[in-house]
């Protein structure tokens, strides 16, 4: 970083411009002193650089990109200096409010255009999350936003991706990423939350990580929100600020409501009919012109930030949206070949499910079916929307399935069907058979018409587990075991809470991992607590839509609707239990689906089989089963893979395992597992990153060896034991590689495990078009500065012209370092991070000019200077300005 800010002995750029050339020592290299010569020439900018259309510097070219309507255009690869603010600088950053744009006004926002790919990768950098005016430290928090450009068919404008929450506690960050996720037209906006900041905005190409920051769907003006012990909700909600969108009473019963029942959260309501202008402006915000349902949805994200700084809460986030993870298709029924796959037929010579309740937490179940009428016990509806359940009512006692769908024929039945894989009812002459027949089934309704929401879900969960919830009741038997055919891709803290909570009061719980076919984890799957489920199709192999990667647990079927691969004439589907609406009433039938949801079901089932046989089975003894392969098929060559986990799920072996421990058995030993965390190194401004090799098996690896293929990483040992596990750094070399992307791998091994580590690297900026906002040249007189003389009377600084030329007139003779660079945030220190800068002939080799005659094409190039990682200020350079006389082309340009 070529920082420049707190240097005693550097001078402000208003007063180096003011100093007339004579002040130049011109101490040698002449032997007339008096003497003056010109030196002139270009800068040119690296390539794909694009400035802010409005910073705060007067003399740059202006262009307002504060309205979503008429945003700034960016290429699809492109890197971006910029600058925003939450308040008016008032000279905050320097004392020459007369060059600041945003003397008196705020740069809350600013919005970009463009067409992207899914998977690129969207980065903000904040440079200046402390800046110092009068002696006191500041914070400028900046908050990236993505949002699609386009209305879909209800005419709103979606949000696709937000990354300003940060930690759990609200604090600010230096970096923020978002992933596109799909091809489209989109809308960025940086949007300053607090403070003063420069920023770099870089658009970049999709990388093996891009799956880690995509956001879904949330219902907008709705907060979960827990308060820690002995804080109050309304308190908290009160110091965040919410008091314009929170009735007293809202507020009273919040408060009630977290002190009768502290450990379970709240639903956080918010209005804002009467709060017309957005947090901290004085104007209207040009957003909630734009799109009120944008608008709000991002000032819900704005308020969860705010709850999230307040000490008293323990965490706060949005109500997501959770999708089923199942796509229906043909209706006809004819061979169930899913369960001969899982060796289920000889496994109900061994147990049938007796005693065991399975909580389906889905669209409900279609209770008056003939093949689950008689396998359920009482369950609830905990969908709060009425729209949603179509039901005509909130949350109630009857989890009946309506339909998620107004259209006769159109609804999904997408709880019934998981139901009946778990367990409808067999030998009746009817239908089809279910996984564990003799288990019951816990209907709970947390999906409807627009899918659920994290909260409905959070309190189905609490109900199967026989916590307090919002229905204040309790099943008369908590589930052993819960299904989730459901999930998203964003991550909740309240969430995983209550699968932990649920854990530990003896409930194993089972998941979907999702159907994108993507290594993104998918939630709740995802979480340590729940066990992922992958798809397979008759083959056994993975199915074509099914997630993957490093939390998949297990494998189970889950269908292909595309393929016939047993020929039998029909489609590969898992069939199972529906109602048929088409007629405007229901009745019962069976349809062929597939999905991770249809694949979730035969786990869960197949642990409810060995919940039966051995009724203190845990979590834990589940996963340590799956990790030892001993209840899956790689039983005999045990392995763990990132598309079926530790194999697809075998229903005999699981059961016998089960019959074993409850004989008096132990649990079998887990083999070799070699771990790195991280799992992957991707390198930024860094040069040495951490990592640490363990091995989760119960059996010992050998001897590992550690190696790498890139010449420019390098592995050192820097605490291991005699199997060389521990901890690692790893170093790169960024000498003589050209800007670009890298990649390498690290493989560890013994000889029969082995584990990769992928890594990547970016070196340099890479973006694809050029722009160059007001550029600053300073002339340096080396031997005046050598004497220790004060630097204004050694440095001159001139204004260079918008297409990059520059040209000092009368140079004394002498020598002399020559450097350009911005100051967009006219805090009057150019080269900081955020900023261009450049030195003749290359920054970081620069050498002195020897001025004895006049000197013409002195051209150097300047770059994006976006390391944020070093505390270097060798080459800083503070000045003040002034209006430019010396270079002729630059002046103010129009003010907002």
């Amino acid at each position: 970083m070529i920082s420049f800010a707190h240097q005693s002995s550097l001078l402000p750029l208003s007063l180096l411009l003011s100093l007339t050339l004579s002040a130049c020592g011109g101490s040698s290299g002449s032997s007339n002193p008096a003497a003056t010569y010109s030196l002139s020439g270009q800068l040119s900018i690296a390539t794909g650089i694009v400035t802010d259309s409005d910073i705060n510097d007067i003399y740059a070219p202006y262009a307002s990109n504060d309205d979503p309507t008429n945003p700034q255009l960016l290429s699809n690869l492109t890197t971006v200096q910029g600058f925003a603010s939450a308040r008016p600088t008032d000279a905050a950053v320097s004392e020459d409010s007369e060059s600041e744009r945003y003397a008196n006004s705020a740069d809350r926002d600013d919005y970009f255009k463009a067409s992207l790919q899914a998977g690129q990768i969207i980065r903000l950098q904040v440079v200046d999350l402390t800046y110092f005016y009068s002696g006191e430290g500041y914070h400028g928090d900046l908050d990236l936003f993505l949002a699609e450009a386009t209305p879909n068919a209800e005419g709103d404008y979606l949000l696709a991706d937000a990354s300003q929450l940060g930690p759990v506690d609200g604090a600010a960050g230096a970096f923020e990423e978002v992933t596109v996720p799909a091809d489209g037209d989109y809308l960025i906006n940086v949007y300053a939350y607090s403070g003063i900041s420069k920023y770099v905005l870089q658009i970049l190409p999709a990388s093996a990580s891009a799956s880690a920051n995509r956001m879904d769907d949330f219902v907008a003006d709705e907060i979960i929100v827990k308060a820690k012990a002995g804080s109050s909700i309304s308190a908290q909600a009160r110091n965040a600020g919410l008091n314009t969108v929170l009735s007293p009473v809202a507020l009273s019963q919040l408060n009630a409501a977290s002190a009768n029942d502290p450990d379970k959260p709240q639903l956080l309501s918010l209005n804002r009919s009467s709060a017309r202008l957005s947090a901290g402006s004085a104007e209207p915000d040009l957003l909630r012109a734009f799109s009120e349902a944008l608008y709000n949805k991002r000032q819900t994200l704005m308020d969860i930030k705010r709850l999230r700084q307040q000490e008293g809460i323990e965490y706060a986030e949005p109500n997501y949206i959770r999708k089923a993870q199942a796509t229906a298709n043909d209706p006809y029924y004819r061979y169930q070949w899913h369960y001969p796959a899982i060796n289920l037929p000889q496994t109900w010579n061994l147990n049938k499910g007796d005693g065991v309740i399975v909580a389906v937490i889905d669209t409900g179940v279609y209770l008056a079916h003939p093949d689950l009428s008689g396998q359920l016990i009482a369950g609830y509806d905990f969908i709060a929307n009425r729209d949603s359940a179509r039901d005509g009512n909130g949350i109630d006692n009857n989890p009946d399935d309506p339909g998620d769908s107004d259209i006769p024929g159109a609804s999904s039945w997408h709880g019934t069907h998981v139901a009946g894989t778990i367990a409808a009812a067999s030998n009746n002459g009817i239908g089809g058979a279910g996984v564990a027949w003799n288990a019951k089934i816990m209907p709970l309704r947390a999906l409807g018409k627009n899918d659920g929401t994290s909260y409905d879900i959070i309190q189905a969960v609490r109900y199967a587990a026989r916590l307090s919830n919002d229905s204040n009741t309790l099943p008369a038997q908590k589930a052993d075991v819960i299904n989730l055919s459901l999930g998203g891709s964003s991550s909740s803290a309240a969430e995983q809470a209550v699968y932990a909570a649920a854990r530990n009061a003896g409930v194993i719980i089972v998941a979907a991992a999702g159907n994108e076919a993507t290594s993104s984890p998918s939630y709740p799957a995802a979480y340590p607590e729940v066990i992922s489920v992958s798809a397979t199709r008759y083959t056994g192999t993975l199915a074509s839509y099914s997630n993957y990667g490093s939390t998949i647990s297990v494998a189970a079927p889950g269908g292909e609707l595309s393929n016939d691969d047993n020929s039998d004439g029909q489609k590969d589907g898992v069939l199972s239990t529906v109602a048929d609406d088409s007629s405007g009433s229901r009745q019962p039938s069976y349809r062929l689906f597939e999905g991770t949801s249809m694949a979730s079901p035969h786990v869960a089932g197949v642990i409810a089989l060995m919940k039966s046989a051995y009724p203190a089975l845990s979590a834990s003894d589940v996963d340590q089963l799956l990790q030892s392969c001993a209840i899956t098929n790689k039983a005999t060559s045990c392995n763990r893979d990132n598309q079926l986990g530790y194999g697809q799920i075998d229903a005999y072996r699981a059961v016998s395992e089960a019959l074993k421990l409850a004989g008096g058995g132990t649990l079998p030993l887990r083999p070799v597992a070699l771990q790195s965390s991280p799992a992957e190194l991707v390198f930024g401004s860094d040069n040495s990153l951490s990592f640490t090799l363990s091995n989760a098996g119960d059996l010992q690896p050998g001897q590992l060896t550690i190696s790498d293929d890139a010449d420019w990483l390098s592995i050192t040992a820097v605490s291991v034991d005699d199997k060389n596990l521990g901890a690692y750094s790893a170093s790169v070399s960024r000498s003589g590689l050209s800007d670009g992307y890298y990649n390498a791998t690290i493989s560890v091994s013994d000889g029969s495990n082995s584990l990769s580590i992928p890594v990547y690297m970016q070196n340099g900026v890479i973006s694809s078009n050029n722009a160059m906002t007001q550029q600053y040249v300073l002339l340096e007189d080396a031997d005046c500065i050598a004497a220790g003389r004060d630097e204004k009377e050694c440095t001159t600084s001139i204004f260079a012209q918008a297409n990059g030329r520059y040209s000092f007139p009368a140079v004394p003779a002498g020598r002399y370092s020559l450097l350009a660079g911005s100051d967009i945030d006219v805090d009057n220190v150019i080269c900081q991070a955020g900023e261009t800068c450049g030195a003749y002939p290359s920054l970081g080799a620069q050498q002195i000019i020897e001025i004895s005659a006049s000197r013409s094409g002195v051209n150097f190039l300047i770059n994006l200077n976006s390391n944020l990682g070093s505390n270097s200020q060798s080459t800083a350079h503070t000045l003040q300005r002034q209006q430019p006389v010396v270079s002729g082309e630059a002046g103010k340009s129009s003010a907002p």
